[in-house]
Order: structure tokens, then sequence, then C-alpha cells
């Protein structure tokens, strides 16, 4: 039988009690309901809906309550998925997924910074083990969250522990980058946010506004050398597709111009997945800074 964890802080008791009722149903029930709860609730909190909005009256979408209903719906998704509610074994998990450019990281056999973003469905070292490949993932611990899908199948997951930090935890980020650099020293694989831990050292200018960048992927190609691939992760129905792109061209970080290129070349994918998948974007209505927002005029 299941065992289940201790709740989260960052969950309240009635969340926490809802997402195990949930789990026990069969996948895909239980994250269409949360889908459909998140749906009500953002729309009828004033600040997620307008959030939403604005979002999609920056990129000019011509139904932006369409784009802010799906948006909402698609953070009860992001939650489902994070938890893999009703998914059972790595093989119903593997079965949802599809990749996308494999060959871009079949060519990188060695050490690789696999580089996400807040962009989708949840990715991680679970989503890349399910594939095959050995990633350890740097960021927040939400592993300790994890509800009651560590059966037997699942337990080699839970062994291949990530390197991260509980949330509210400020001191030893430094100490799981160097954690990180030693794997990629040794010839494996990280993957870590874009827009993860870490200071801010550079933004993307995005049609919507100016995207924050953290150093700590940049400080992990700095010591090693380690090539960066881009993954992104989007839905498509009920499939999770993970996209791989080429991996950043060489450049002499040490120069302006080198930064420029790699934030050029970030640019232009967050903005390609920006204007495919707004629904998919809820955190860029989190993040973007409104002062960074193009002029638009509010339409009902």
């Amino acid at each position: 039988m299941a065992r289940w964890r201790a709740r989260p802080a960052y969950h309240s008791r009635r969340v926490w009690a809802l997402l195990i009722l949930l789990d026990v149903l069969p996948w895909p029930l239980g994250e269409d309901i949360l889908a459909g709860l998140f749906l009500v609730v953002g729309l009828a909190r004033p600040s997620r809906r307008r959030r939403a909005l604005n979002l999609a009256r920056s990129i000019g979408h011509d139904r932006p309550w369409r784009v802010a209903a799906a948006q909402c719906a698609f953070l009860g998704r992001w939650v489902a998925r994070m938890y893999l509610l009703g998914i059972r074994r790595p093989e119903d998990l593997r079965r949802i997924l599809v990749t996308e450019g494999a060959h871009n990281l079949d060519g990188v056999p060695g050490p690789a910074i696999l580089l996400g973003f807040h962009l989708g469905p949840p990715g991680g070292d679970v989503i890349f083990r399910t594939l095959g490949v050995a990633a350890t993932y740097l960021g927040w611990r939400d592993r300790d969250a994890t509800l009651a899908w560590w059966s037997e199948e699942w337990r080699p997951f839970a062994r291949s522990a990530p390197l991260s930090r509980a949330r509210g935890e400020r001191d030893n980020w430094p100490a799981v980058l160097y954690q990180g650099r030693q794997i990629l020293l040794d010839g494996g694989k990280v993957h870590i946010r874009a827009d993860g831990e870490g200071r801010e050292v550079f933004r993307l200018p995005l049609s919507i506004g100016e995207f924050p960048i953290a150093a700590g992927w940049l400080t992990l190609h700095r010591l090693t050398g380690a090539p960066v691939v881009p993954v992104l992760h989007h839905l498509d129905g009920r499939r999770q597709v993970v996209a791989i792109s080429p991996a950043l061209p060489a450049v002499n970080l040490d120069r302006p111009e080198g930064v420029g290129v790699w934030r050029e070349r970030l640019t232009d994918l967050v903005e390609d997945y920006l204007r495919r998948f707004p629904e998919q974007c809820p955190h860029l209505a989190l993040v973007i800074d409104p002062a960074t927002r193009p002029i638009t005029v509010a339409s009902a």
C-alpha cells in the first residue's frame, strides 16, 4: 500500500486532502477535476484573472478571456502533473510522453546542462529518467511533497533524489551548484531552470515584457564548459511533449557579444513558445514586471 508523506507547509490542509482524494481516481480523471477547480477559482480571483488577461492582451490575442480561462485551468494540470495524480507506474507516465528533437541530446553523449524554464507542465529528473536520461535536477525540493506513487516500481526514482533545497532555505544554493559542478565534471547531466534559483543575470526582452533569467546555469557552464541544451515542455492534449533544442552555440561569455548571442537565442525560444502556447505560460503572467509591458488598450 502506498504511504503518504507529511503535508508540505506551502499546501493548506484542504488542498492536501483534495490531492490525496484525487490521486485515488484513475488517470486522467483527477487531473481533469483539478483543472476545472483551478479554472473556477482562478477566474473568481481578481488578481489572477487580471494577470492572465494582461498577458493575453499583451500578445494581441483576439480572445483574451479564452486564454485567461485556459491559463487558470492549466495551473490545475500543472499541479496534477507535478504529483503525477493517478499515474501508478513509470510505464504509465512513459506512454504519455513524446520526445521531439531527441537527436539534439544524442549528439551530446557526455556532460550536459539541460536548461528548462517555468513554462508548460513540470519537467525535472523524473521525466528525464522515465525517458532513460540520467539527469539530476537542481532546484526546489518538491520531491518531499510527493504523494502516494512511490511504489516499488517508483523506488529507483526515489533513490535518485535531486540536488535541491527546500522552499525558504537561502544558504545552501552554492552547495547545490558545487555538487552539480561535480556531476558535470564526472560526465553526468544536470537539469536546471534558466529562470530558477540564484541572482538575476540578465532579462529576455519578450514582446510582453522582460523575463528575468538567473545565473545558476551560467555559473555551471563557466566552471565546467558543459554544453547547454534548452528543453521545453508542453501539453498536446493528454500527451506531454519534451522538445529538445540544439545546444547553445559556443561563445566567449567573457565578452558582452557572447552573452548577447545566448540571450537572443533564448529570447527566440521563449517568444516562440509564448506565441504557440499562451495558455501554458501562467508563470510569465506572474514574473513579468508590469512596468516592462508594452502599452495596450484594455478591452472587455
